[in-house]
């Protein structure tokens, strides 16, 4: 039988301009590439990436403001050492003008008088006088009373004429102080202060909020 009468098939033409026409096709890509959709996601995103830069800058600002803060917490503590041997310096002069009368008279009772006043005051933990030959005849503590300065503490302290601050120890700072009579040294006088722990920053945070 002749076929020629028979034309060839043809192959079907994609009837589907793309795949999210066809059915089953994907539903979702066709919804994203609508306006209504694909605008608001955009917005999303843009919004998303502006959320985390300024995070980003936060996080900067907090870090450079902790730098700042333990910055101000340093000096501040630094002032308040200053602040003490100043405040040692000064408070110590008059106090051993006051020994002095009292070591001239051979009155060391009233040198006691004078350390056992003294010590009541807050952060002071001891207060010694040694004599010319350095040997202590009066202390708060009664431990030291008749032993040589030099076996308890630096007989370097015996040899200076102006008062002397030594914080190299930040908890227990020690004054000495020269006892002049009008010619020569009459004493030495030596106190220990215990100053107030440094500023820590969870401290000076905790003042700010009040």
């Amino acid at each position: 039988m002749d076929n020629d009468n028979n034309p060839p098939k043809r192959a079907p033409e994609n009837t589907y301009r793309n795949s999210a026409d066809r059915p089953g096709g994907n539903k979702y890509v066709a919804q994203l590439k609508k306006p209504v959709v694909f605008i608001p996601l955009i917005l999303l995103l843009l919004m998303l990436g502006l959320y985390l830069y300024k995070e980003s800058q936060l996080s900067d600002v907090r870090e450079q403001a902790a730098q700042e803060r333990a910055a101000v917490i340093e000096r501040a503590n630094q002032q308040i050492t200053e602040n003490n041997r100043y405040l040692l310096e000064t408070l110590m002069k008059p106090f051993s003008w006051a020994l002095r009368t009292a070591l001239l008279a051979g009155n060391t009772e009233q040198v006691d008088q004078y350390l056992f006043q003294f010590v009541q005051e807050e952060r002071f933990a001891l207060l010694v006088v040694a004599d010319a030959d350095g040997t202590i005849i009066s202390s708060t503590d009664q431990n030291f009373t008749g032993a040589a300065f030099s076996d308890h503490f630096n007989p370097e302290y015996l040899t200076i004429d102006s008062t002397v601050v030594d914080d190299s120890n930040q908890e227990r700072v020690v004054v000495v102080s020269p006892v002049m009579g009008l010619n020569s040294k009459v004493g030495t006088l030596l106190a220990v202060y215990r100053p107030a722990p440094p500023l820590q920053q969870e401290q000076a945070e905790v003042q700010v909020e009040e």
